[in-house]
């Protein structure tokens, strides 16, 4: 792997009062491993102090220092320095393939074992695999167990049934268990997965999920989208509201159909070295997931690389004991394992999302449950997929005969929030940003539009993004607006945020609805547009249903109504 794992070097300034057995410089140990053929490039630092050296001793000679402080005093080091340690090391070692770095804390064992362990982790060993490597180089390895605990909980994994923590090493005295760096105040972030204490007892779709990256790391995901989905905005395909003027695309094209949920829209890039959230406002996260890959004879199972996920976060309620659970509803694939999908049907990216990425974690976690039932539990991979951050399910279409089940049955039976219906086209292939074929319908009540928001003396305004002809790019304010804030609301925390409000006709006022922390710009004017003509037409439930049972009588439907009657099903109006 190329890593040297040490002591914390003492500078020069320690010369004259250490022996020159005792010295340990950086000097000394550029000089030890040049001497074995090893030339260092970087030397990354986990210490939190810069008391024991000058970073200068290393780049004099030529040798980069970074410096990523970890707590110490049995404190773990946050998810965000690990994500800075494992795309750091990641990155330097691809570039500079002849060069190998040296990694350091204080005594060089357990923070410097925490990060390497999960860098071994996220480049395919599994979290005890990765501690025999580490404890072999660098015996006794990791000896303090909250550490190892921790690192299991992190990596959702289970340690061995004979799972033991190294005894501490004798140089170590009893009663000095801590390290000898100072903690310093750090931001709490998400921190490692608890499994054991269950889910906190507020949970919203929009909440904000994963673990912060380098912005380095962040804009090097963003270029790896394929450039047919855009790299400069959120790529996802954006559906357009159903209204008189495109109604009729239903008796033209074969549609299939599923429920509008009332969640948050997220992509998912998988990549072999973790897993990355991306939103609306094109903020890229961290997920601690896994996503193995579909197994090939005589080749073991890998686990999936650049493949693009799109879909919606929402949060289920128990009916029976009102627990809330995160569950990403993955409805669309454009990439599979760095092969572009977005120009085939939409019917065969629905059947491959199925095949090559829900059925293999289905699989694995049915084989994972069944080992750790049997003798083979004390061997191989012990992964937890509950504990995820959240549940990842294919979503739902059905052919669109099914609308009115869909309607009458299935929504009100629903545990998540949802607000009308998506029309997807079973042919189409996946065109990012507005699609003109890609259809909408919400229920007339929650018709809506986000909005910037803003407070002046004359009051409040509301503004879109410009996109009408001739216009200048910008914003663009709705002349005349009038917007309410029901109940208490109090309107002056909301200032230069995203809001989504609905139409209330009868008062002639925008009603707010919620703040949209997912977003940092509102609706472009177009879409204000459409779904004002929306709102106007008024397309009641009635009229779909009508529109829907007729258009499923049409040629581009004989399919799906020849295998609806060969099954048994009562074909329209169902």
């Amino acid at each position: 792997m190329r890593v040297v794992p040490i002591k914390v070097p003492l500078g020069r300034r320690f010369d004259s009062v250490l022996s020159d057995n005792e010295r340990f410089s950086p000097q000394l140990i550029i000089e030890h491993l040049e001497g074995r053929g090893i030339k260092v490039g970087l030397v990354l630092d986990l210490t939190n102090t810069w008391r024991y050296y000058d970073p200068n001793e290393w780049l004099d000679r030529g040798i980069d220092h970074r410096k990523i402080q970890c707590r110490g005093r049995n404190e773990m080091p946050e998810p965000e320095a690990v994500n800075s340690f494992v795309w750091t090391l990641m990155t330097y070692l691809r570039a500079e393939p002849d060069k190998h770095v040296i990694v350091h804390c204080t005594h060089g064992y357990n923070r410097t074992g925490y990060m390497l362990v999960n860098y071994m982790v996220r480049h395919g060993l599994s979290v005890t695999e990765a501690l025999q490597l580490f404890a072999k180089h660098r015996p006794p390895g990791i000896y303090k167990a909250d550490y190892m605990d921790t690192l299991f909980k992190y990596n959702h994994e289970l340690p061995p049934v004979n799972h033991s923590t190294p005894a501490t090493p004798d140089w170590k005295p009893a009663e000095a268990d801590a390290d000898d760096d100072e903690p310093a105040a750090f931001a709490s972030g998400n921190g490692p997965p608890k499994a054991a204490e269950g889910e906190p007892p507020e949970m919203r779709h929009d909440d904000l999920l994963g673990e912060e990256v380098l912005l380095e790391e962040a804009d090097n995901v963003q270029g790896l989208l394929p450039e047919e989905v855009g790299r400069l905005f959120f790529p996802g395909s954006q559906p357009v509201s159903l209204a008189r003027s495109n109604i009729g695309l239903l008796d033209e094209r074969r549609y299939w159909v599923t429920w509008k949920a009332d969640g948050t829209r997220y992509m998912l890039l998988l990549c072999h070295w973790g897993v990355y959230i991306i939103d609306r406002s094109f903020q890229i996260r961290r997920v601690q997931m896994r996503f193995p890959g579909r197994s090939a004879k005589g080749k073991p199972r890998g686990v999936h690389h650049m493949t693009l996920l799109d879909g919606e976060l929402v949060v289920d309620t128990d009916v029976t004991t009102g627990k809330l659970t995160r569950r990403f509803l993955a409805y669309d694939l454009m990439t599979l394992n760095t092969h572009s999908v977005t120009k085939r049907a939409f019917k065969e990216r629905f059947a491959m999302l199925e095949k090559e990425v829900m059925e293999p974690r289905r699989a694995e976690r049915i084989e994972m449950e069944r080992a750790r039932a049997s003798a083979s539990a004390a061997s191989g991979l012990r992964y937890e997929y509950g504990s995820e951050l959240f549940s990842v399910r294919r979503k739902d279409f059905w052919p669109l005969f099914r609308a009115r089940t869909l309607l009458e049955k299935f929504i009100p039976a629903l545990c998540h929030e949802t607000d009308g219906l998506i029309f997807q086209g079973y042919e189409d292939h996946y065109k990012p940003g507005t699609c003109e074929e890609l259809l909408k319908w919400k229920f007339a009540h929650l018709n809506s539009v986000d909005f910037m928001f803003r407070s002046t003396a004359a009051g409040p305004e509301l503004y879109l993004l410009e996109t009408r002809k001739n216009r200048p790019r910008g914003l663009a304010l709705l002349q005349g607006a009038v917007v309410t804030f029901p109940g208490d609301e109090d309107p002056r925390h909301l200032e230069g945020r995203i809001v989504e409000c609905t139409w209330d006709a009868e008062a002639g006022a925008w009603v707010f609805l919620r703040e949209r922390t997912d977003k940092n710009t509102p609706n472009a004017y177009h879409v204000y547009e459409k779904v004002m003509q929306s709102i106007d037409d008024n397309i009641t439930e009635d009229d779909l249903l009508a529109a829907a049972d007729k258009a499923v009588t049409l040629p581009p439907y004989e399919r799906d109504m020849q295998q609806a009657a060969a099954r048994g099903q009562v074909t329209a109006g169902v």
